[in-house]
């Protein structure tokens, strides 16, 4: 008899102007912080806005800022220093994926001996984390709700995630209005990723009603105004479908786990420095495709991205959830091929064998083997 256990401790505070909350949920948390975000959040003022919201509840703000797409070992070690150095006893999280994940590990080793290696080679972690502050900029990863870093390690080109349950946020803000001047390309990655997990979280083996009920409003929200907020990034209520979409699919996530597209894409990003969410909105199809004829969740799927018409059968409302999947990333712009991004033949075994080992692929709706993997990357070349 199986039992499932679903853990959420961050607190969620949502809707448009909910940054402006910021500054009371600091003070809750302490009294010395530090920033960590990209150069997007220093250029658009957000910065600025959230120094000023924490001097007002007398918290002071110190800050890094991200250098690089996807944080890496190095980061980490820099931006432990700097919360070392300030005697920081709290850490806000402001940007994307990357910004939030980065923040993640300065808080949950701040308090820890040794280098950020030794975590991610496996070492446990053995003490508490620092409170959490996340507020994501764009609607993909939900890293604002989620246990894991996922970090690189440049000399050995590899990625993967740190987690650890006291590594959860203490609170997330989620307000779309931060996303209304995220560009297009921009949008399209973070929306693609944001896809990718509601489906894989849906779909996974490690999925429940819980967390199915999480993943099918993710999927409906994120499905019906991905291409919108392309097109039209000053659409509110499509970008507060998106944020929502988003969250949601990370709160599936967190507890189901994803699927075979992650496996595949950490060892794709980290080997040819490939923005997360292109890769996996290229992935998704090619793996949907395999999947489908075991993963009878396709048929809903179908339905929630409202192509489902009256008299389908279960294999036909599959494939057009499939089809439907890659019209719609091909829609907003994310590449249908591996080759012209730079991906080699030559190259497939060492990212197949990189893929293998991955939780993601693991939980996976198909089971894949090596000769499987190859080929959906053989399919997206």
């Amino acid at each position: 008899m199986r039992s499932d256990t679903f853990y959420l401790p961050t607190r969620i505070r949502t809707g448009k102007g909910a940054f402006e909350s910021l500054g009371t949920i600091l003070a809750s948390c302490g009294r010395r912080g530090l920033l960590v975000c990209g150069q997007h959040a220093v250029r658009s003022g957000l910065v600025n806005r959230a120094r000023s919201l924490a001097q007002g509840h007398d918290v002071g703000l110190g800050l890094y800022v991200r250098a690089g797409r996807e944080p890496d070992l190095a980061m980490v070690a820099e931006a432990l220093k700097f919360a070392r150095d300030g005697n920081c006893d709290v850490i806000v999280g402001l940007g994307g994926g990357s910004a939030m994940d980065l923040a993640k590990a300065v808080a949950g080793l701040a308090h820890l001996e040794g280098a950020p290696g030794e975590y991610f080679s496996g070492r446990a972690i053995d003490g508490p984390s620092l409170p959490l502050v996340t507020i994501p900029t764009t609607a993909g990863t939900g890293a604002e709700v989620t246990k894991n870093a996922v970090l690189i390690d440049r000399d050995s080109r590899v990625k993967h995630s740190i987690r650890d349950d006291q590594w959860f946020p203490r609170w997330a803000v989620v307000d779309p209005e931060l996303s209304l001047d995220m560009p297009p390309g921009v949008t399209a990655s973070s929306g693609s990723d944001a896809l990718c997990q509601a489906i894989e979280a849906y779909t996974s083996i490690g999925a429940t009603p819980l967390t199915d009920g999480l993943a099918e409003r993710a999927i409906a929200l994120i499905g019906r105004s991905l291409h919108r907020t392309y097109v039209s990034g000053d659409d509110i209520d499509a970008r507060e479908d998106m944020a929502y979409g988003s969250l949601l699919a990370g709160m599936a996530m967190s507890n189901a786990r994803l699927g075979a597209v992650h496996g595949m894409a950490h060892p794709l990003g980290v080997r040819y420095d490939l923005a997360h969410g292109v890769v996996c909105g290229l992935l998704l199809p090619y793996t949907m495709d395999y999947n489908a004829p075991e993963t009878p969740k396709y048929a809903r799927v179908a339905q929630l991205l409202g192509v489902a018409t009256p008299g389908m059968s279960d294999k036909e409302l599959r494939r057009a959830a499939v089809e439907h999947v890659r019209g719609l990333l091909h829609a907003i712009g994310i590449p249908e091929q591996l080759g012209p991004l730079g991906v080699r033949d030559e190259d497939l075994d060492d990212i197949v064998q990189a893929s293998l080992p991955s939780g993601s692929l693991k939980h996976n709706p198909r089971p894949l083997h090596a000769h499987d993997v190859r080929r959906i990357l053989e399919s997206a070349l």
